[in-house]
């Protein structure tokens, strides 16, 4: 998960789709409570925040928070699932923050709601600086930062699995993809360590063990991305390309960046930079869809990579995407997943958010119907809203259906680009990563098999 540079306005986008009207009383300040969004439902949700007492709310996903009147604070707090929020705190002072914004702005949070910051500004300040290169963002009007597809419009997506989709999907290996989390840690790949060259190596036999052609993308990464007086360094994004049958021309993307950092230093000089989970579980999960995929035909082609210099500000996939561009081939993609800290869940909820932008949010039906379908055992938090930046943004801003899967934040990792950043650090995560590929694997098959050749006599050429 790379660390933003300010100049692209880190955190921008704070918004994300739903029809609950924001209550009024949004510049009075009042106790808050924080209060889990698991189970409750579009309506459960509704009338939570309708409830008396309740001034103002904002949900993010997994939990929901609440300002309300002092004398009904005691009831909220004896509640089992709500626990105490800020002392006091109006909804039109809060900023919003994803963990990967706190090298540009290193105040403290007032509270972790949800897997994201918030923040307190002066409302005014808040109001005159959303939009522009700041760190966060003010809540939207309807406080809609996330939410839990089960408490939205795409609860109960779940449709009867296709045959073929569910014994691809069955393919999928999590203990097989921890080996590969285990193998990328153990080896220092910061952008500027000279045993990024040995990962590079380590990626491409394992493509080329999937039955890939292989190859790499190469760029110069200017040191002064690290403020050091580093020489610059020729990165590889190291790829696997699976061509496909009738509209091989059209390329689906499926990526993480295997670059690691800490946070101590971003040299790779002296420092440990084992990056389990940011983002070895990433790369590892492309992998490891290269190995579902190897003897599936598909209609499209089908590209794996591994972006490097993500941590400088995804410099990789920006320099992917501006040669496809200069090349004139940025029309083939048709859709980019991006894996990037798949890893780690809190609690056996197995929450993981699904994000995009406002103009592909048509995407998050498909993601929660294939979440609901193959792997429900996942909690699917999504938004139309990219505030933890990562590879798929260079693809949405060329209109590409991009979406980043993950987990439930940087916020909720508390290794994160730190030297306790192992695979042992990662909870659940065989369970947590092992669904998300499962929903990833789903989509990957609508979007690349053709839907004329998903009936019982192609199951044959799976295998």
């Amino acid at each position: 998960m790379q660390i933003r540079m300010a100049w692209l306005g880190c955190c921008l986008g704070a918004i994300a789709s739903g029809a609950v009207i924001a209550k009024p009383m949004h510049s009075v300040a009042s106790p808050t409570v924080i209060v889990d969004a698991h189970g409750l439902g579009e309506q459960g949700v509704r009338d939570l925040t309708d409830a008396e007492g309740v001034l103002w709310h904002a949900e993010f996903g997994s939990e929901l928070l609440l300002g309300v009147q002092d004398a009904s604070l005691p009831s909220w707090l004896a509640r089992d699932d709500a626990r105490a929020g800020p002392a006091r705190l109006a909804f039109d002072e809060i900023v919003v923050r994803d963990h990967v914004c706190t090298v540009h702005s290193p105040e403290t949070p007032l509270a972790v709601v949800g897997g994201y910051q918030i923040l307190r500004r002066p409302p005014a300040l808040v109001r005159a600086t959303k939009g522009a290169a700041i760190i966060g963002e003010p809540l939207p009007e309807d406080g809609v930062v996330a939410r839990l597809a089960a408490n939205s419009a795409l609860a109960n997506q779940a449709k009867g699995a296709n045959p073929t989709t569910a014994r691809i999907v069955a393919k999928v290996d999590a203990a097989r993809w921890f080996e590969d989390v285990s193998g990328l840690a153990a080896i220092n790949r910061n952008s500027f360590s000279d045993e990024l060259p040995h990962a590079r190596d380590w990626l491409l036999q394992r493509l080329s063990d999937a039955g890939l052609q292989t190859g790499t993308h190469s760029y110069t990464l200017n040191s002064s991305s690290c403020g050091t007086s580093l020489p610059d360094r020729t990165l590889d994004n190291p790829w696997g390309f699976k061509r496909g049958g009738r509209r091989a021309d059209e390329w689906i993307v499926i990526g993480g960046h295997y670059d690691s950092r800490n946070a101590v230093r971003c040299d790779g000089v002296s420092n440990v930079q084992p990056g389990a989970n940011d983002n070895a579980s990433g790369c590892a999960g492309a992998l490891e869809l290269a190995r579902v995929f190897r003897n599936v035909p598909t209609e499209r082609s089908l590209l794996f990579i591994c972006f490097s210099g993500e941590e400088q500000g995804l410099v990789g996939s920006l320099r992917y995407v501006q040669d496809l561009i200069a090349e004139g081939r940025m029309a083939q993609i048709k859709h980019m997943i991006n894996l990037d800290m798949i890893g780690h869940a809190v609690s056996d909820n197995l929450d993981a958010r699904v994000e995009t932008n406002n103009a592909q949010e048509a995407l998050l039906a498909v993601y929660a119907t294939a979440a609901a379908t193959y792997a429900p055992e996942l909690n699917l938090i999504t938004s139309a809203a990219t505030q933890a930046y990562s590879d798929h943004w260079y693809f949405l801003s060329q209109g590409v259906p991009a979406v980043f899967t993950w987990e439930n934040g940087a916020g909720i990792y508390p290794q994160y680009h730190s030297v306790g950043d192992l695979p042992t650090a990662m909870l659940r995560a065989e369970a947590v990563a092992g669904g998300i590929l499962k929903m990833d694997t789903a989509v990957l098959v609508d979007q690349a098999i053709a839907s004329d050749l998903l009936i019982d006599n192609f199951e044959g050429a799976v295998h």
